[in-house]
């Protein structure tokens, strides 16, 4: 049903599970100037071009496989990596270089903080976010397949066509979204009553709206936010549903209309846009606030609406008309690592808070 990750198949997970050291990196690590970027550096990893490769490595930095191919100076993509091919490669090195303790690593030394991937800073709340495409279908919304990506307006060329029916865009895309420690505080009231109805504070509303409710996000991954003029109307307020000894329910109200308004025969559902885009969601949430812990015990929202123009990431792909895109967010404890990556594009370079 082209629902199946091209990479992160079950097999190849367990064999990374019970075999290798997972670690993400960003493309801006390349730069650093402390021991880490001194690794990659070291161990060959050369391009600058890090999104999308796949890399296996010993401890002492002896690439084993790798899915960027370099040839002449320029680099190519494989469709997949020989995990077991790498696995069989680290079992023919010599003992010297597999057992544990033959690799001495030093100590880490100082940071470099300019290059290095964001932390969220002390107090922050953590959402993790997720998007989802969908397809009209009657009444029911499904699942995308590979037919329902289109290169083109009218759908000669197709993602079932060109990438051998594997896609990722079907798996719900993740990332995050950040409330310093003032913002989340400035959520709840000092005296909560029911019925009490007010806006979401200025800065979160932005943030939310130009950043994570874009579906460029979707697809490039690097968005700073949609620039102001991207941004038709938006409203996000915030009610007082219940105030109880242990616990305070807001629930959360909205909309946005974003980018453009689609053309007479896209509504219609003929071609799909390749040079506009536009979406119209509509977002409502629950959170829960304990007052004798003073913080948030749940978050939950989703931003529901029709997209049209080119989404996910798929290099370009749109789908034909309008057709729904979701978006949820979700409270994390922040404890474990996969919960504490910095939102998208994110980084000393790229400011996350703050007005862009």
């Amino acid at each position: 049903m082209g629902r199946a990750p091209a990479f992160w198949t079950e097999e190849n997970t367990k064999l990374m599970q019970k075999n290798v050291v997972a670690v993400s990196l960003s493309v801006l690590e390349y730069d650093r100037t402390d021991a880490v970027g001194q690794f990659l550096r070291d161990s060959g990893i050369t391009t600058r071009k890090l999104e999308g490769c796949l890399w296996c490595v010993t401890p002492g930095g002896k690439i084993l496989e790798s899915n960027l191919v370099v040839e002449k100076g320029k680099t190519s993509f494989k469709r997949e990596i020989d995990l077991k091919g790498a696995l069989e490669k680290w079992q023919a090195l010599p003992e010297t270089e597999r057992a544990p303790g033959a690799v001495k690593v030093g100590a880490l030394g100082a940071v470099d903080r300019q290059h290095a991937v964001l932390t969220p800073p002390p107090g922050t709340l953590i959402l993790k976010v997720y998007y989802l495409a969908f397809m009209r279908e009657g009444t029911q919304l499904r699942y995308l397949t590979e037919d329902d990506l289109w290169y083109d307006e009218k759908g000669d060329k197709t993602e079932a066509k060109l990438v051998n029916k594997r896609i990722t865009t079907p798996q719900a895309h993740p990332d995050h979204m950040w409330l310093a420690e003032a913002e989340w505080k400035s959520l709840m009231p000092a005296n909560p009553r029911p019925g009490d109805k007010f806006p979401v504070p200025a800065g979160i509303a932005d943030r939310l709206v130009r950043r994570h409710l874009n579906p460029r996000s979707v697809y490039d991954g690097h968005s700073d936010g949609l620039d102001r003029d991207s941004v038709r109307a938006a409203e996000l307020s915030l009610t007082v549903e219940a105030v109880a000894a242990g616990k305070v329910r807001l629930r959360l109200d909205g909309h946005a209309k974003l980018g453009k308004q689609p053309s007479p025969t896209v509504l219609a559902g003929k071609i799909a846009s390749m040079d506009q885009w536009g979406y119209e969601p509509k977002l409502l949430g629950f959170l829960e606030y304990d007052p004798q812990k003073r913080a948030f015990t749940r978050f939950d929202m989703v931003a529901l609406g029709d997209q049209f123009g080119r989404v996910g990431l798929t290099i370009g792909a749109a789908r034909p008309g309008c057709q729904p895109l979701g978006i949820t967010f979700e409270l994390v404890k922040g404890d474990r690592p996969a919960d504490r990556v910095p939102p998208g594009s994110a980084s000393a370079a790229r400011p996350y808070f703050g007005p862009k």
